[in-house]
């Protein structure tokens, strides 16, 4: 039930919110621009991606990171202070 009080009073200041009209916003030359042609997916000259090929190369990437990160945290350590 408190939720609801609490929620109430948001959602009614909310709706007193005074939100700018979107229309004629927007630029003349946006108006009359064409619409963009639509080509098929199957058109664009992606390489396939491969998931397990992928995550593999990630989480080499990640692995070699946290071992610099650990090397770096190790000779911080060991780092003598002033």
């Amino acid at each position: 039930m408190k939720a609801v009080s609490f929620i109430l009073p948001l959602l009614l200041l909310a709706a007193c919110a005074d939100i700018p009209e979107l229309e004629g916003s927007e630029a003349a030359s946006v108006k009359a621009a064409p619409y963009p042609k639509l080509i098929p997916l199957t058109q664009v000259n992606v390489p396939p991606v491969d998931p397990v090929n992928e995550a593999a190369a990630v989480e080499e990437e990640l692995e070699q990171r946290a071992e610099r990160l650990s090397q770096k945290a190790q000779a911080l350590q060991n780092a003598e202070t002033q």
